[in-house]
């Protein structure tokens, strides 16, 4: 299913890492209009995808839980993806946030036991994705970028674009929220964006 002119979900996969690979594949084939057999894909350094080919200028990135596969794509520049389940994030919100930022884990702490869950699942997605539209992944941890200023935390979805600012670049940052099977799935796409003031 479509989530936005570049952004997919892909729902029922087998969890095997095969089908995965052969989901994104076909993804990728659709997109850019060649046989699957054309499309070569390499890791970069911090275990980023990527095509091979840098003439086609086309970025994507994706992310997988429980059978889905979210890919987010563009065709101006690096982008990031990750997906969740507050299911999952329900037993691990307090484990995982230990890597956030001081402020952001007393925010989380401070709502009340059955907003945790998805206040983690919101602030971890979107973390992710900035991380990995950067390009490095969460290796030095996930206390930047910071979201400990956002005034809605506690708000239920659907959730406004945000900008986000890590070494010294801007992310713009979308979720979405949809329930699946009786779970509710967020995900979140962060692509590099103008700062503001600039064209």
């Amino acid at each position: 299913m479509r989530l936005d002119g570049q952004t997919r979900l892909y729902a029922g996969l087998a969890a095997a890492p095969e089908a995965r690979r052969r989901a994104l594949l076909g993804h990728l084939a659709a997109e850019l209009g060649r046989p699957e057999a054309d499309i070569a894909i390499e890791r970069d350094p911090f275990g980023k995808p990527r095509l091979t080919d840098p003439h086609l200028k086309y970025w994507f990135n994706c992310s997988s839980v429980d059978g889905l596969l979210l890919i987010a794509s563009s065709r101006t520049g690096p982008v990031g993806a990750d997906i969740e389940t507050v299911q999952r994030c329900i037993p691990v919100w307090e484990d995982a946030s230990a890597t956030f930022a001081p402020a952001e884990r007393a925010r989380l702490t401070a709502l009340p036991p059955p907003d945790r869950a998805l206040a983690f699942a919101r602030l971890w997605t979107a973390k992710e994705a900035v991380l990995k539209a950067r390009g490095t992944g969460i290796v030095h941890g996930l206390a930047e970028p910071a979201l400990a200023h956002l005034d809605d935390l506690s708000a239920p979805p659907p959730w406004r674009p945000i900008q986000m600012h890590v070494g010294g670049e801007c992310y713009a940052v979308t979720w979405y929220t949809l329930p699946i099977d009786e779970v509710l799935v967020i995900a979140a796409r962060a692509e590099t964006s103008p700062k503001p003031g600039t064209t």
